[in-house]
């Protein structure tokens, strides 16, 4: 199956934590990448969508979010233990790809879904401009990945 969703954790992951919302270095960019390379792009977070809206408002208003993103990012509903891809309505956990900062979030049987970004309190910082290129590969034709 193909990459369908980029599934992103919100703290520690884009942002500080929800209620401070400073942008981690390069999230612009990550962004826009995002928005222009994923069918579906949603936010798997512990915060609640609402203040999740929140944060992405306050992220669109400093020129922070891609246009567009806003309206079309997707907010997971979940509960229980862990991050199960298969809470993401339409897609299947292997048409996912899950970006978080904490594996202990990270269901058990879905971490080949998971890929790792450190995580992040404020300042200098590189991890998004890694992820995106970890995320180029997955993206690739199988012939042209290096892990392939």
């Amino acid at each position: 199956m193909s990459l369908k969703v980029l599934a992103l954790d919100l703290e520690r992951t884009l942002v500080s934590d929800a209620l401070r919302a400073e942008p981690r270095p390069g999230l612009l960019g990550f962004l826009s990448f995002c928005n222009e390379a994923f069918e579906r792009v949603a936010l798997f977070t512990t915060v609640e969508e609402a203040d999740a809206r929140e944060v992405l408002e306050a992220l669109e208003r400093g020129g922070r979010l891609p246009p567009g993103l806003h309206d079309r990012i997707e907010h997971v509903a979940w509960e229980g233990e862990y991050k199960d891809l298969r809470f993401i309505p339409d897609a299947a956990p292997d048409e996912v790809l899950l970006v978080d900062d904490d594996g202990g979030w990270v269901h058990p049987g879905q971490r080949d879904r998971w890929l790792p970004i450190a995580p992040w309190d404020g300042g200098a910082d590189d991890e998004l401009a890694r992820v995106r290129s970890a995320l180029q590969g997955w993206l690739a034709p199988p012939a042209d990945r290096s892990d392939a």
